[in-house]
């Protein structure tokens, strides 16, 4: 089979004959295929950069504040996702109202609450930038709430080294070693605490029968300042303390 094919240039007209049976051709999915690949790569390409500008991580902080602009310090602010509100951080506004922790860039979940105010939870965007918003606290009924961890934004922890348990006779005391300075502690049969009340902190605290008798206790330290019309509080993290009933 001939085909005729007619070329047009600006200088003239010229037909040639071309023989296309013998003339391989090739597959139009192989020529769309090799037309694709690149923008394949551009595609697959840029999807890495997003993914990795995404993955950048930022400051985000809050600065709480009462209805009156004062700044709130001790309440505690969780800074996480959905379902895990302390996914990035879980700590305690310094004497500023202020608290800051590193986040990628996606969207967030905060936290923010303090004794006697109203908890409030907050949904914020995803930002490629630093940033810190102004939060109010309102005296009221309590709303959602944060357990922030061992620190003070901007200040030292309160941790739990070792506990040794002593026995003379009946009496059994806990000989109690700590990083930091804290003023308080409290013992408790459950990590809830419940009922439980805070006392002066003391290295050597004796446990009272009730407590003694209990195959296991719970223990737990703060820090705490009043500062001006707030204050500032610091907690340790609750440790399990084993007690040698069988040996009585």
């Amino acid at each position: 089979m001939v085909r005729m094919l007619t070329f047009h240039d600006d200088s003239s007209r010229w037909e040639k004959a071309v023989n296309t049976r013998n003339t391989p051709r090739t597959p139009v999915r192989n020529r769309i295929a090799s037309h694709l690949k690149p923008l394949a790569l551009s595609v697959l390409a840029a999807s890495a950069l997003v993914a990795s500008l995404s993955a950048e991580a930022t400051q985000f902080g809050v600065r709480v504040v009462n209805d009156s602009g004062k700044p709130v310090s001790g309440a505690s602010v969780c800074i996480g996702l959905p379902g895990n509100f302390k996914q990035f951080g879980a700590l305690f506004t310094d004497a500023d109202g202020m608290a800051r922790v590193d986040v990628p860039n996606v969207p967030l979940v905060v936290t923010i609450s303090k004794t006697r105010f109203s908890g409030m939870r907050i949904s914020e965007p995803a930002r490629g930038f630093n940033l810190v918003k102004q939060v109010t606290l309102s005296d009221g009924i309590p709303g959602p709430r944060c357990r922030a961890g061992s620190t003070t934004a901007g200040g030292p922890a309160i941790a739990i080294d070792s506990v040794d348990v002593i026995e003379v006779a009946d009496t059994t005391t806990l000989n109690i070693s700590v990083s930091g300075a804290p003023s308080h502690y409290r013992v408790a049969t459950t990590d809830a605490f419940d009922g439980a009340r805070w006392q002066q902190y003391q290295p050597s605290v004796e446990l009272p029968l009730s407590l003694a008798e209990q195959g296991q206790i719970f223990l737990q330290l703060r820090r705490y300042e009043e500062v001006s019309k707030a204050w500032l509080e610091a907690r340790s993290t609750v440790v399990e303390v084993r007690l040698p009933i069988a040996a009585r």
